[in-house]
This record gives structure tokens, C-alpha cells and sequence, in this order.
């Protein structure tokens, strides 16, 4: 205690260090736009390394902005991991910003420009301006530390990972015409307007360069979307699973071949397939929350997701009416009203979305039962991996059904939770059949395949939990499977392909 801040006689060399480092960093960071139109004449690989940077600011930004608002609106909650917090602030920044930026669309394009600079300069600012509790509290990089103590199989697994997923980036087409971009991602109308908005302001600084933010709208899809994706999955998991097969179900995940034939198909499925997994957690970390606050971050949540899809909105009063009346039910009747209440904002601009959409066409795009079957069986016929599905399927029907089973008596699992969990995807199944397919088309159906598989592990790994170098090798085994039929040289060979010759549009449109 005698170190702390509070009675240092260095507080003030402490302020400007932190101020100087954090304004350098930001604006060092600022600065890449004025910096990215200079590589038009350098390869593309550059350009996208370029690109990708910026996705990364602007990921720091959504989160530093959801953590603002936790602190205005008091908002504290417990979370089962890390990443959940990280999420968390992410979708509830990444709304608010997504507003922000529709709202500046309706200003003049003569001093448009003076309002986007002039909001990150003083976001800077105030982010940069030191305080005492900023000095001591915790940075975006402490939200990680949990990683420092991973062991080498599983700092390896992580590692191949991150390189599957960045290899597994598809060819994006390069069109002279913005317009065309949004009829080939979006054919059947869906999106709302107000992603293109946001996504022309976000990349506004490239407005003059039409390659620019052509590979800019692309990239955010891609690598926004997904991770997303994988840390909604990663949360998931963390709710059922232990870290270390945690770790394995998103290499699972990013290892099937599936992976890339769904890209290659539907370039742009990242857009339209992945958002009911976010749906999924958000109603688990509502629950595990205990906060009738997190009610904000439902309703925003849906907000985004009806933006990506106008048939997303009947997860949201059915995820509200589960909420209210089963899964809050241990809550008072306060509690559950002022968490209702708390998603009204979402409501507000999920109703505002639906009024502004063009055309609207409900229940006419739902899933046949061979389309499910046929998918589900090109899955497992990919991967073998993913054979223990079907045991995990047995399992999962076991352990619900009858959970003090002695087969089960060494297994660990909040039954509760996974009664949970089995409810919010049998409602997505349903939806999937009657509202929209999407919801369970390639990675909508992904992620559950992979969960079945890790859930019997995870039972071996709990019996054998004394067994230490047994359980090193068995987890060695399967991430050879998992790595031996990952075609990790068609991917590399993919994106080889893209940055030397890019897809001809009248290619992508006969797909």
C-alpha cells in the first residue's frame, strides 16, 4: 500500500507519461488514413496489412466507447470469462457508434468531414486526458492476462488458430462500383440501409478511393463478423467447457474445410450466417450478468442484428419473453421489469429499422427438412472430428434428461444452463424452418456441430482428471485430427490466388 498513487509524491510525472503515451499512441493510430491512400501503388498485401490496422483501431475505439457507458451508467456486472467482458463492450461500442455515425450521414457533405475528425479528436482526448483511476485501472491488454498462464499445447493450438483464420480469408472482388458491391453481398435486400451508411462513414477518410474502401467494406465483414463469431462460440463453450477445450472447439471450428467452400460459395455469408451464436450468448451472459442493466446490451444487440437481417427481429421479443418469465424467474419482479425496461432503446431502433427498410417479406425463406439433412451430412462427411457429434448428441439428451445418472457421476456441468441452451437453439431451428434459413445455414449450424463434439471430451477429460500426461496426449490426438484435415495448403493456396489475381465479377455473380 505504501506504493499507490494516492500518497506518491510522483502523481504528476505518472498524469504526463500516461497522457503523452496514450494521445501518441492514439494518434499515431489517426493518422492511418492519411497514410493508407499512399499505398495505392504498392502491393495489395500492404494495402490489406494497412486495412486491417485500422479495423483494429476502430475495434479499440467500440471498446473503449462500451466501457465509457459502463462507467456513466454504473453498469457492473460478472462475467463467466474475460472474453465475455471484452464482447460485451465491443457490441455495446460498436451500436452506439454504428448511431453516431447514421446521424452524420443527414449533415451536409461540405462540413461532414469537420464532424467525423473532429469526433475522434476529442474521443482521443478525453481517452488520453489523465486521471487518477485511468492511471490504475485496468487497459484493453489486462482483459487478456488469463492467456499468460496458458500451457504450451495450448498457446500452440491458439497459435494455429489465429493462422487458419487469417489464411481462410477469401478472394474479394474489386468493383468499380459501390453500388454493385451492396447487390452482390446482398442480393435479396435484407440489410438495412443503415450498414451501408455506417460503413461509408466508417471509411470515410477513403471516400476518393473507390479500391479503398471496396477492400475496407470487405475486410470489415469478414474479420468483424467472424471474430465476433468466435468469441461468442469461445463464451459459449466457457459456460459448459474448461479452457483448454475451449481453446480446441474454435481451432475445430476454423479447421474444417467447410470453412472455406461456405466463403467461397457465399462470399459474403459472414455478413447474414453468424449473428444467432451472438444471439445465443447474449442470452446466457444476461443470465450469468446479474444485472438488470445488461437489458442495454440485449436490446442493442438485436438492434444489430436486425440491421443485418430484417428477419432477425423475432429472436428479439422471443429472447425477452424466455428472459422475463423463465430464465430470470429466481430474479423479483423488479428486477425483470427494469431489465425489460433497459432494452427499450433497442426496441426504439429496431422499430425505426424496420420502418425504414424498403420491403419487407416475412416467412418466405424458411429451410426444408432435406436442405437440413443434406447440410448436417456434407458436415460430418468433411470433418471427420466431427463424428463425435453424434455422441455428443447422445450425451447431451442424457445428461438433460437424467442427470444424476452414474455414467454421469463424474461429469461437472451446470445442467441448468444447458437446458438453457438446448431451448434457444431448438427456437433457432424453428425460426430457421418457418422465417429465415440463414439462421442455420453453414456457420449458423457450425458452431452447434462443434459444441456436440467437445461436450464428450470435456466428460473424458473430467474422469481422467488426475491422469495429467494421459490427458496431454489424448488432447494431442485430437489436434492432429483436427489438423491433418484442415487442406491448410488450399487455403494458403486461396489467398495466394487473391492477392495476384482477384475474382472477375462476372465470375462471383455465376455463383
Amino acid at each position: 500500500m505504501v506504493d499507490t498513487l494516492a500518497i506518491s509524491s510522483n502523481i504528476w510525472w505518472e498524469k504526463s507519461k500516461f497522457f503523452i503515451t496514450r494521445l501518441l499512441t492514439y494518434f499515431s493510430f489517426l493518422l492511418l488514413p492519411v497514410w493508407i491512400p499512399k499505398t495505392l501503388e504498392i502491393n495489395i498485401f500492404v494495402q490489406s496489412l494497412m486495412v486491417l490496422l485500422y479495423l483494429l483501431f476502430m475495434a479499440g475505439q467500440w471498446y473503449l466507447l462500451g466501457k465509457e457507458i459502463d462507467h456513466r451508467l454504473r453498469i457492473y456486472f460478472r462475467a463467466n470469462s474475460s472474453i465475455d467482458r471484452v464482447l460485451y463492450r465491443v457490441i455495446i461500442g460498436s451500436a452506439t457508434m454504428m448511431i453516431i455515425f447514421n446521424i452524420m450521414t443527414f449533415i451536409p457533405d461540405s462540413i461532414v468531414r469537420h464532424f467525423f475528425w473532429g469526433f475522434f479528436v476529442l474521443i482521443g482526448v478525453f481517452y488520453s486526458w489523465p486521471t487518477r483511476g485511468k492511471i490504475i485501472e485496468e487497459s484493453v491488454s489486462t482483459q487478456f492476462t488469463e492467456y499468460r498462464y496458458l500451457d504450451a499445447f495450448e498457446k500452440t493450438v491458439l497459435f494455429l488458430s489465429i493462422a487458419i483464420f487469417m489464411f481462410s480469408m477469401p478472394s474479394f472482388p474489386f468493383l468499380s462500383n459501390l453500388e454493385t458491391f451492396k447487390l452482390v453481398i446482398d442480393p435479396g435486400e435484407k440489410i438495412n440501409g443503415q450498414l451501408w451508411s455506417y460503413l461509408q462513414m466508417n471509411f470515410f477518410p477513403f471516400r476518393r478511393f473507390p479500391h479503398l474502401v471496396n477492400l475496407g467494406w470487405s475486410m470489415y465483414l469478414y474479420f468483424v463478423s467472424f471474430i465476433f463469431y468466435l468469441l461468442a462460440f469461445y463464451g459459449i463453450l466457457r459456460f459448459f467447457i474448461s479452457r483448454r477445450l475451449s481453446i480446441l472447439g474454435i481451432f475445430a471450428l476454423l479447421s474444417t474445410w467447410s470453412f472455406s467452400i461456405f466463403l467461397k460459395r457465399d462470399l459474403f455469408a459472414c455478413s447474414s450466417t453468424t449473428f444467432s451464436v451472438l444471439w445465443v450468448w447474449g442470452i446466457l451472459w444476461c443470465i450469468k450478468s446479474a444485472t438488470y442493466r445488461s437489458g442495454l446490451m440485449y436490446g442493442l444487440l438485436c438492434y444489430i442484428g436486425v440491421v443485418l437481417n430484417y428477419n432477425h427481429f423475432f429472436l428479439f421479443p422471443i429472447g425477452l419473453i424466455l428472459l422475463y418469465f423463465f430464465f430470470l424467474e429466481e430474479h423479483t419482479d423488479w428486477y425483470r421489469v427494469q431489465f425489460v425496461k433497459y432494452t427499450f432503446l433497442g426496441l426504439f431502433l429496431i422499430i425505426i429499422t424496420l420502418l425504414t427498410h424498403v420491403d419487407l417479406r416475412f416467412f418466405d425463406d424458411g429451410v426444408t427438412l432435406d436442405q437440413m439433412q443434406s447440410w448436417v451430412s456434407n458436415l460430418l462427411k468433411r470433418k471427420s472430428f466431427y463424428s463425435l457429434s453424434v455422441i455428443g448428441m447422445a450425451a447431451l439428451i442424457m445428461i438433460i434428461s437424467k442427470p444424476k445418472y452414474k455414467l454421469f457421476s463424474t461429469f461437472t456441468v451446470d445442467v441448468k444452463r444447458l437446458r438453457e441452451l438446448v431451448i434457444l437453439v431448438s427456437i433457432i431451428v424453428v425460426l430457421a424452418f418457418f422465417t429465415e434459413k440463414n439462421l442455420m445455414v453453414s456457420f449458423g449450424l457450425l458452431w452447434f456441430v462443434v459444441f456436440l463434439c467437445i461436450l464428450p471430451l470435456e466428460w473424458i477429460f473430467q474422469t481422467i482428471s488426475r491422469l495429467r500426461s494421459r490427458r496431454n496426449f489424448i488432447y494431442l490426438v485430437y489436434v492432429l485430427v483436427c489438423l491433418l484435415d484442415s487442406h491448410f495448403e488450399g487455403r494458403v493456396r486461396m489467398i495466394y490466388e487473391f492477392y495476384h489475381s482477384p475474382p472477375d465479377i462476372v465470375e462471383l455473380l455465376k455463383r
